[in-house]
């Protein structure tokens, strides 16, 4: 999608970092068997992947489905079982390497959650806990220095890491045998795993890590639901006119409100109301991508009509603005963000009794019915672990990702969210943990990045916004449409995504302000499929084709 931060962030602050990993590609076309690494779909095809049992330890109290609509509970069960009977190790010490979005907490001699969690894996866990921006810099320069943690957080959504299946084969350890098929249930939190979110970890025909799951819905269209509800604005906009009136009704800059902050906001909801493909669209084994529909150029002509109205905030275009704040704070009404940030949200907003948050369907232009939703990709990273002489350490390692991976409403779970009782939490009347200020600084050390459950909705504190939520997924989610490459591997991608989307979607910006012609998209698109985009889909096709 285009104007997202994520783009700012990963891609572009990391490109001094990825020319690293390019240059240390260079020496990765093979193996320490001298067997040229591969990624083609004949390989993958021949992965088992691993079985899938489902826990069933407790109970939701709005089940999931097949589709992907996320189990809801209204509170946390008040019996925890237990799903790890003894400690993952023997005192070892063991090292991981993840992103974190919060200060750096302190280290376990100063941090009782942190000893706490040390205890109960019996080993000496240590990380390198890395700023989001900056991680893209520290993945290059850690690899390309071949000073690897014994687990390693990949940022594979973006597959913007070059010569991947080389670096894997060569650096990181092939967990199939001990994950594939029946195996994995030696883990059987990580067998809770559904079977398709483990399709992101294959490489060269191997499983290469840990994938780290993540809801379908993919991301919400936030509304401020007590500013509709004061400016007369409809909550349920089912025409592109009727949206137009509900921009309006939002929008005041006199008192400094609007309905957007950011320009992907009404790119997302005017892109699925006009039928866009989700990144790409797939017919018969060949892609197009979105930028080169009808229905984009429909959308950038409503974003510049939009822009015209005053609807967007001054800032929309900057990659810097503070969405989240704006939107806190009232001056903007709508925001396109990941689901779980409903949490935080509500976190940020606890101490006005006026705020009130809702969600946002999308329908089509003009027919009423209700539009194609943009499903996530169903994951957020990949934990790869680093080659080992010790055979037992992988199986260590995997005994840490197993506890980590525990599901909701064990007493793993609650521990490694909540910590200690009194300490880094109390219990409302309900049972439902409230974390402390000490609780809210020592429990955010990114070990969900290494392993995690499944997710599922549940807010403490507020059983409501289990049942909204979910009602919310239930409506989306079977109308949802994926993105066709989300697995595959472009190496191109990789090494030049980056650069030609900034220039396209830098270009993009300029028609949508009106300081270039509409008639210069065409020239856009061009540019974007010479300088790489025919080489990204040629790579996507020959997987998608051959499979």
């Amino acid at each position: 999608m285009p104007f997202t931060r994520t783009f700012d962030r990963r891609r572009l602050l990391g490109a001094a970092g990825l020319g690293l990993l390019a240059a240390a590609g260079a020496s990765l076309t093979g193996c320490s068997s001298g067997q040229k690494a591969t990624n083609t779909v004949k390989d993958n095809q021949g992965v088992a992947l691993p079985t899938y049992r489902a826990y069933e330890g407790v109970t939701p109290d709005l089940p999931g489905t097949k589709q992907g609509v996320l189990p809801a509970f209204r509170n946390i069960p008040k019996d925890r079982p237990r799903t790890a009977q003894d400690k993952a190790g023997t005192g070892q010490s063991v090292s991981g390497m993840a992103n974190i979005y919060y200060a750096v907490p302190p280290g376990p001699d100063r941090n009782a959650w942190w000893a706490g969690l040390n205890e109960r894996l019996g080993v000496n866990l240590s990380m390198q806990m890395v700023p989001d921006a900056d991680y893209a810099t520290k993945f290059a320069t850690t690899v390309a220095g071949n000073e690897l943690p014994d687990m390693l957080m990949l940022q594979l959504p973006n597959s913007a890491i070059p010569n991947l299946p080389q670096l894997l084969k060569a650096r990181f350890t092939d967990l199939s045998e001990h994950l594939s098929g029946d195996a994995i249930l030696d883990y059987p939190n990580l067998a809770n795993i559904p079977s398709a979110t483990w399709k992101t970890a294959v490489y060269n025909g191997g499983i290469y890590g840990i994938p780290v799951p993540r809801g379908a819905i993919g991301n919400y269209v936030y509304m401020r639901q007590d500013l509709f509800e004061k400016h007369g604005a409809s909550t349920e906009p089912k025409s592109y006119d009727e949206l137009v009136e509900t921009t309006k009704a939002l929008t005041d800059p006199s008192q400094r409100r609007w309905c957007f902050s950011q320009l992907n906001q009404p790119y997302r909801l005017l892109g699925q109301m006009n039928g866009m493909p989700n990144a790409w669209r797939e017919e018969g084994g060949r892609l197009t991508r979105s930028y080169e529909t009808e229905e984009f150029k429909q959308t950038v002509t409503d974003l510049i009509a939009m822009w015209k109205s005053g609807v967007m905030h001054p800032d929309a275009f900057s990659p810097t603005q503070p969405f989240k704040a704006l939107f806190s704070a009232g001056t903007v009404a709508v925001n396109a963000d990941g689901y779980a940030g409903w949490t935080q949200y509500i976190l940020d907003n606890r101490a006005n009794p006026d705020f009130k948050l809702g969600l946002m369907p999308s329908y089509e232009r003009s027919s009423g019915k209700l539009a194609h939703w943009w499903l996530g990709n169903g994951f957020f990273s990949v934990n790869a672990f680093k080659k080992q002489d010790d055979p037992e350490k992988i199986k260590l390692l995997l005994r840490i990702c197993d506890y980590l991976a525990a599901p909701f409403g064990t007493e793993e779970y609650f521990y490694r969210l909540y910590g200690q009782e009194g300490r880094d939490h109390t219990l409302d009347k309900n049972g439902n943990p409230i974390l402390t200020a000490e609780g809210k600084t020592n429990t955010v050390v990114p070990i969900r990045y290494l392993a995690d459950a499944p997710p599922v909705v549940f807010e403490p504190g507020r059983p409501g916004d289990a049942d909204v939520q979910h009602a919310y997924q239930t409506l989306e989610i079977p109308t949802g449409i994926a993105d066709p490459t989300v697995g595959l591997f472009s190496n191109t991608f990789a090494t030049k995504n980056g650069t030609i989307d900034k220039a396209f979607n830098d270009g993009l910006n300029d028609i949508i302000q009106g300081r270039k012609p509409f008639s210069g998209l065409d020239d856009l698109v061009n540019t974007w499929k010479t300088s790489g985009g025919d080489t990204i889909r040629g790579e996507f096709e020959d997987q998608i084709q051959n499979s």
